[in-house]
């Protein structure tokens, strides 16, 4: 049995996982800016030792308010799993800027504020694992994709400089999804390829965060096709991708 604080979890992956992890016996900290929809999830689930922590991880005295209740209901925490995300398709030259804002707020500086609220934290408790839910759509640029992709991106960087730094006293992980089925991918109006479900996502978090691997990414055809996109001359990388929105 783990005590897990999963931030971002009233919907989409982040409620699948707590739902899969409820499943598994493990007490759970429900942290979102919906109280309701935590209080919701939470009477959902298998009757454990969970704990409602409503916050919004733009400010950080909601995020130090939620850490406090958290670290003095339990001794000891096991995971920490940073879920938040806004999504919202943009083409450059049609950005909404306070959306934009509100998007890098929430997926690159939200993940920035709880890293500086809790870690020494989760260094003098030792042996915890702090992961962060990012995207493969952070690999490189994308059309449509800005500013989510652009906030993915500064994630990705942000916790493979958090690893280097802290890797020897916390257990960083950085997960990449591809497109999963939830409300923000609702929002696309193109073709999504070797989309998942949300609890297969889940599954796929959660046997990735048991590896020894750093980076959690799947569905692997379609991450690892990414990857080697990533290696391609800057010429051929763009033709490929202006034929995305052809």
């Amino acid at each position: 049995m783990k005590n897990i604080w999963i931030i971002g979890a009233t919907a989409g992956i982040g409620k699948s996982l707590a739902e899969l992890f409820a499943s598994q016996g493990h007490n759970l900290a429900i942290s979102g800016r919906n109280e309701k929809g935590i209080d919701g999830l939470l009477s959902s689930l298998p009757k454990a030792d969970h704990i409602s922590a409503p916050m919004n991880v733009c400010n950080v005295n909601q995020i130090q308010k939620a850490s406090k209740a958290i670290f003095n209901h339990w001794s000891k925490i096991d995971q920490v799993i940073f879920l938040a995300g806004i999504y919202q398709p943009m083409k450059i030259d049609e950005l909404d800027l306070e959306l934009v804002k509100d998007i890098i707020e929430t997926n690159l500086i939200g993940a920035i504020n709880l890293t500086n609220v809790i870690l020494d934290n989760l260094i003098s408790m030792g042996n915890v694992q702090f992961s962060f839910c990012a995207s493969v759509a952070g690999y490189k640029g994308l059309p449509n994709s800005q500013p989510y992709g652009a906030s993915k991106a500064g994630l990705i960087n942000f916790v493979q400089s958090l690893n280097v730094e802290h890797g020897k006293e916390v257990d960083i992980r950085l997960i990449n999804p591809g497109f999963v089925k939830t409300r923000l991918t609702d929002k696309n109006d193109f073709e999504m390829p070797m989309m998942i479900s949300a609890d297969q996502a889940a599954m796929y978090i959660d046997k990735g965060l048991n590896s020894k691997n750093f980076e959690v990414h799947f569905p692997k055809k379609f991450s690892l096709i990414l990857k080697l996109l990533n290696l391609l001359p800057t010429k051929l990388y763009n033709k490929i991708a202006r034929s995305l929105i052809q």
